[in-house]
Formats: structure tokens, sequence, C-alpha cells
């Protein structure tokens, strides 16, 4: 599936090639196309502003009146310019829904890279700050003996993360081209014909497993076992804490889940060669669109629940 949710409205959807379907049937999508351009323009205009705000305050904060002493400091400073970026990317994909892409297909390919790079580098900055809290609580002999290392660890993994968000990004910065489609011309990923169908599913599956599942385990198994080392103890602090590990858990599952479990459908029909009805089809698309809304969300939240 396209990673900015741009739909194809009017054929049959073939994943993430943009080719239509075998099938001479047509599917025609315009009541997804009209809700596309109600719901995504006002939806990402005001994620965009709100986002900005708060994760240009949080780069303030940090560059001007704070420096980064620990992992976790270093990896919010690194979690904010990444949202920063993917928010920045939303303006251009309300252009593209509204008017078409005209920018032609290297601003495309840089513009979808972008968004893909920003996207997964989000969740792995805050995989470790889990990480770095857990050390931080759980193992404190441990964190006692990296504390003068701390801050150099905290750019190695932001430098890793970075890394391996380069590598799931691969495919939107190499395969996303401008492409014409009935009267709009859209950016979208396209899948040559000599790659396989399979591969394109393997593909969005290993996006899923190791842009979200993998971070999110290693998220929830840091944070349950900083909860039980607070239930431990005694007190009100722990249990306040213990009040916004669950909020972060929570936030996290609730806006991430769908919109991953939706990609992950894709990869499956893509690799078991499902063939959708045209009532299927939309649904799927509708879906895409509002569990998309609802990932970005996650930009605009992320300052208040670990920054400020």
């Amino acid at each position: 599936t396209e990673l900015m949710a741009t739909t194809d409205y009017y054929l049959w959807e073939d994943g993430y090639s943009g080719e239509a379907s075998m099938l001479p049937e047509l599917c025609e999508k315009q009541a997804v196309q009209d809700f596309a351009r109600t719901f995504q323009p006002v939806m990402y205009l005001l994620l965009s502003l709100l986002g900005t705000v708060g994760n240009g305050l949080v780069l303030l904060t940090h560059t001007r009146y704070r420096q980064a002493h620990s992992v976790t400091d270093v990896c919010l400073l690194h979690l904010a310019l990444s949202d920063l970026l993917l928010l920045l990317t939303l303006p251009f994909a309300i252009t593209d829904t509204l008017q078409g892409w005209s920018s032609g297909t290297a601003a495309c390919k840089v513009l979808q890279g972008l968004y893909a790079l920003n996207f997964y580098s989000g969740f792995l900055f805050l995989t470790c700050i889990s990480v770095d809290r857990y050390v931080a609580i759980v193992r404190v002999p441990a964190a006692c003996r990296l504390r003068p290392r701390a801050r150099r660890y905290g750019w190695l993994a932001a430098g890793l993360a970075w890394l391996l968000a380069m590598l799931l990004a691969l495919p939107q910065f190499i395969y996303s081209q401008a492409e014409q489609h009935q009267d709009l011309r859209l950016c979208r990923v396209v899948f040559p014909r000599a790659v396989s169908q399979v591969a394109r599913g393997a593909t969005n599956l290993v996006q899923v497993v190791l842009g979200f599942a993998v971070p999110f385990l290693v998220m929830a198994s840091c944070y349950a076992a900083v909860a039980r080392t607070l239930l431990a103890a005694r007190g009100a602090q722990p249990h306040r804490a213990l009040r916004v590990l669950l909020a972060l858990v929570l936030v996290f599952v609730a806006l991430q889940l769908p919109h991953s479990l939706m990609v992950l459908l894709d990869a499956a029909e893509l690799l078991a060669s499902w063939e959708m009805s045209c009532a299927q089809s939309r649904r799927k698309d509708l879906a895409l669109l509002v569990t998309g809304g609802l990932a970005y969300l996650r930009c605009c939240l992320n300052p208040l629940l670990y920054a400020f």
C-alpha cells in the first residue's frame, strides 16, 4: 500500500504496483476519491499545524536550553526532528490529493522516501527510549556504569535507528514515481513488472514487522518490566509513573496498530494472490485513509507524552 494513502480510485487495485488488475472489470471509486478530497486536506492540515508547533518547541528546548545527557534526551531530540519532517510532507500530500502531482518523478521519490524514512525512524526512536528507561529503572547498576558514556551511546543508537529506517524506506526512494490516473497525475510507489507480486508482498511484510511489530514488542516488554519494578516500590510517585507508562503504550497501540494491520492485510493479499471484490477494495481504501490519519496523530502527541 502507498504510505501516503494515495488510492487507486478507478481500477482494481494491484497493491504496490500501481498496475490495473488483469481482470477487465473496472471498479469505480468516485466515493473514495470524494472522501479523500474532503478528509485528507482537513486532517493533514490540522495535524501539520499542531505537530509542527509541538515538535518545533521540543527541538528549540533541546537545542537552546537543555543539553542532551542521556540516551532518552538524544532520542527525544531525534524523535522531534523525525516527526517534524514527517509532518512537513503532509502539505505536499494535500496538493497531490486535490490537484495531482506536478513536481516530477525526482521530487516524488524524495517526498515518498522522506515520508517513509521519518515514519519508521519515529518507531525506532520510541523503542530506544523504552530500552533506556528499562535500563535506568530495572538495571540500576548497569545504568550507573553506562552513565558517563550515555550521551555517546545515545548518538550511536540514533545513528543506527536512522540507518535501519533508511533501509526500510529504500522501496519508496527507488520505486516512487509520478503516474497518471484518469484526470490526475499522482505520486505513488510503482514497482516494475519485473518485480513479482510475492516480492512486493514480502517487502510490505518486512516493513510492517521491522517498522512496527518488533519495536512494539520491545516497547511492551521494557515497559512491562519497568511497571513490575515500580509496583514493588512504595509511594505515590511510582503509581503516577505507571499511569504515564500505560498511557504511552495505549496511545501507541490505538493510533498505530489499525494502520499497521491494514498494511499487513495488503501484504497478505499480495502474498496469497487474493482477489478482492469491488466493494471490499473500496472498504480497504477507506480504512487505509482513516487509519493513516490516526497514525499521523502520533506525531502530534509525542511531544506531550515524552518531552513535556
